[in-house]
């Protein structure tokens, strides 16, 4: 009798334990994950001014965060990560600037991606968001290049209170304000002062006003 007792206390327990591991998961805490597809298409068709021909792209890193960052957004300076990965692709320091944003309580986590070792091609990764941190940033280097990258900036995934089953944007090339070249293997040059972040639309990828077609795509799809 005391044997049948005491299996059905440690049954009790386990589905209580159980039961509490279920309320500590990511959706209960208001958070969920998604699939990215980062769809690339920088071609010699679309853009054959000075089209280079080891076109590719570093790997890929962001974060998730707060819907009010100004990390990365047009018009602020560019910190010595983000310049890092404009002009050479790296994923240092930025990787640490976004931990100690994380720490801050400004986000909650980061992520670093494949490259692309063409111009052309789907990068993939999984992210993490919650209702407090419900924004994506991602950016890659355009390589070769002085200092431009494609990103796209705080991309908010909750909407009317809820996140959203699939998402497409467009992503768009931006200027670190670091380099003063003025194409894909032009030698470095330091922009003195350094100049604000901004979208790139000129040439040899645009016509100063905006992009010559459309370079990347960028799928959210909630898993």
């Amino acid at each position: 009798m005391k044997r049948i007792n005491l299996l059905s206390l440690i049954t009790l327990l386990f589905f209580a334990c159980s039961k509490d591991n279920d309320l500590a998961s990511p959706d209960f805490k208001g958070g969920t994950e998604y699939m990215v597809t980062f769809n690339i298409d920088w071609n010699s068709i679309d853009f054959p001014t000075d089209y280079p021909s080891n076109a590719h792209f570093s790997k890929l890193i962001g974060w998730s965060h707060d819907s009010t960052q100004t990390f990365f957004k047009i018009g602020t300076s560019a910190s010595a990560g983000i310049k890092n990965m404009a002009e050479t692709g790296a994923t240092s320091p930025l990787d640490t600037e976004f931990v100690a944003l994380i720490e801050e309580e400004k986000g909650f986590n980061y992520f670093i991606g494949s490259n692309l070792g063409t111009g052309n091609g789907d990068i993939v990764l999984n992210v993490e968001v919650t209702n407090e941190y419900p924004s994506i940033t991602l950016a890659t280097m355009i390589a070769p290049s002085p200092d431009w990258y494609i990103a796209v900036v705080n991309i908010n995934l909750l909407e009317n209170n809820s996140f959203v089953n699939q998402k497409t944007v467009e992503a768009h090339v931006y200027d670190a304000g670091t380099d003063d070249g003025a194409t894909y293997t032009s030698p470095d040059e330091i922009t003195s002062p350094q100049q604000p972040i901004s979208l790139f639309v000129d040439s040899p990828l645009g016509n100063g006003v905006e992009l010559n077609a459309t370079i990347a795509t960028v799928t959210f799809t909630k898993l």
